[in-house]
């Protein structure tokens, strides 16, 4: 995964975080987790803040390791507070329809019955593990 599609990760990660209002105190610790294990630095923080485009950001989500770890992240986050509200649940429906990942397809969503709260925590390690590895 290029570094640029990360940062549009985190970008996309960050609407989601907001989705339904306010962010929770542990969708933020997901994401400051992310942030440190990536090593994101203060100039690619401000790039993050700059880009308010959700669209803009998922055009530039191309290869398949990106939209992978999109998908698990966008799980991470919502599933983190645990609760799957609907605000984040109707995002994260139109970002896996953008990038051609159907819920069936995903082994964090019950088949289509919404997130497996449970599962994706258990594999919150191996997640942010997987990030830490490319970076």
């Amino acid at each position: 995964m290029e570094r640029n599609e990360f940062l549009d990760i985190l970008t996309v990660l960050n609407h989601l975080a907001h989705a339904d209002g306010e962010m929770h105190p542990s969708e933020k610790k997901v994401l400051i987790a992310l942030f440190r294990v990536a090593k994101v630095t203060p100039e690619e923080q401000e790039q993050i803040r700059r880009h308010t485009s959700l669209e803009e950001m998922m055009e530039e989500i191309n290869s398949d390791e990106a939209k992978k770890a999109l998908i698990d992240l966008l799980a991470l986050i919502a599933g983190a507070d645990g609760v799957f509200q609907e605000e984040e649940e109707d995002l994260i429906k139109k970002v896996m329809k953008r990038v051609d990942i159907t819920p069936e397809e995903h082994p964090y969503f019950k088949n289509g019955e919404g997130l497996d709260i449970a599962l994706v925590r258990s594999n919150a390690k191996k997640i942010l593990e997987s990030i830490a590895s490319q970076f």
